[in-house]
């Protein structure tokens, strides 16, 4: 590993640490919690426990395990739709014990209906799992800090294969067909074969890569912290075009079909041609940016989330913020369903809220804000 690259990815370690130094309820995080959307349920990973939410009210219809228990299990960080029977969570656990005790990640596969374990034995990696995986054709994929792409059997957990990068993996993986595209802090980008794990093709860029690709039709849509966006050819990975921003681009992209939406980590949102990669305009909010933006499903309005807190409604026509939202703690996740957005917040005394997309006016928390 050179030195720059040393550098940065000290520099992005102790950024989470700083921005997720504490949670209420006295667990520490060390990534981002997370949450999505299936049939009229929000599965949350919410530090002490994994929730099935009601999308409505907000109320809780299983939590996993049934009461807080930080002693075997948790805190849990991520979660990501396995099938329409299973849901796959992380954690980051103290497993053995005495001189053999060690932290390592977990990940367990629990049934939607109920919250129960369905793999016979978790499965453990050295490093932490920082994002979501995802599923195709029976196996389940995730990168890991310890700088392994992992694809496992969706049935039982058992590994099928690992890729090895040159550093530490943050980012959810893209499946398409037969194929993983998933980027690395390496400055790579990878597509691998989903069954076998094979090297098909890798695009370097100047900076580390830290979330999945977006993809349309034919090219895939993918930013880095060398202060680029990148349009690659799905085929074979060359580049189409790059869009240079003020600083790194760190979430994935959104897009209506022929524009696309990013935001870089100082607040600036971008509105480009999804062809040729110009800008059509620029706006800019406060805080720093991680998470990319959600598109609303009509395509009026883009929501972008602030570390600070704050959420973000901007007018897709001209970039024009026409609401804000503050709250308590870092956002963490963001999701669209409906007229609705969903989010998760660390440090924070309510840890899931729900806004709507039209005018930010709250609906709900979890747990319920006293009156």
């Amino acid at each position: 590993m050179n030195r720059r690259l040393s550098l940065l990815t000290f520099g992005l370690a102790l950024t989470v640490t700083l921005l997720l130094a504490g949670c209420s309820g006295g667990v520490r995080a060390t990534t981002w919690t997370t949450l999505i959307l299936h049939n009229g349920t929000l599965y949350v990973a919410d530090l002490e426990q994994v929730r099935a939410l009601d999308t409505e009210t907000g109320q809780q219809t299983w939590a996993f395990p049934p009461t807080p228990d930080l002693r075997q299990y948790g805190p849990f960080y991520t979660v990501t739709l396995l099938n329409d029977e299973l849901l796959l969570v992380t954690s980051y656990e103290r497993t053995g014990g005495g001189l053999f005790a060690r932290s390592r990640g977990v990940l367990r596969a629990l049934s939607l209906n109920g919250g129960q374990m369905a793999w016979p034995q978790p499965f453990t990696a050295d490093g932490e799992f920082i994002a979501p995986g995802a599923a195709g054709d029976g196996i389940f994929v995730i990168g890991n800090s310890d700088g392994n792409v992992y694809g496992l059997r969706i049935e039982d957990g058992a590994l099928l294969w690992q890729y090895p990068t040159r550093s530490r993996v943050w980012a959810t993986p893209l499946v398409i067909s037969d194929t993983v595209y998933i980027a690395s802090l390496d400055h790579h980008l990878y597509a691998l074969d989903l069954e076998s794990g094979a090297l098909r093709w890798q695009f370097g860029a100047g900076g580390a890569m830290a979330d999945r690709p977006l993809v349309l039709t034919d090219t895939l849509y993918v930013g880095s912290f060398d202060h680029n966006l990148y349009a690659l050819r799905l085929a074979d990975g060359t580049e189409i075009w790059r869009f240079t921003g003020a600083n790194w681009f760190w979430g994935t992209p959104a897009s209506d079909g022929t524009r696309l939406y990013a935001a870089d980590v100082d607040g600036n949102v971008y509105a480009l041609d999804a062809a040729t990669g110009q800008e059509i305009w620029r706006s800019q909010v406060q805080g720093t940016v991680r998470l990319g933006p959600a598109l609303s499903p009509d395509g009026k309005r883009l929501l972008v989330a602030s570390e600070n807190g704050t959420l973000f409604g901007l007018d897709t026509a001209d970039g024009f913020v026409l609401w804000q939202q503050a709250g308590q703690g870092q956002l963490g996740s963001m999701a669209i369903g409906g007229e609705k957005v969903y989010v998760t917040r660390i440090n924070a005394p309510q840890r899931v809220q729900a806004f709507y997309v039209e005018n930010g006016r709250p609906v709900w928390s979890y747990p319920a804000q006293q009156q």
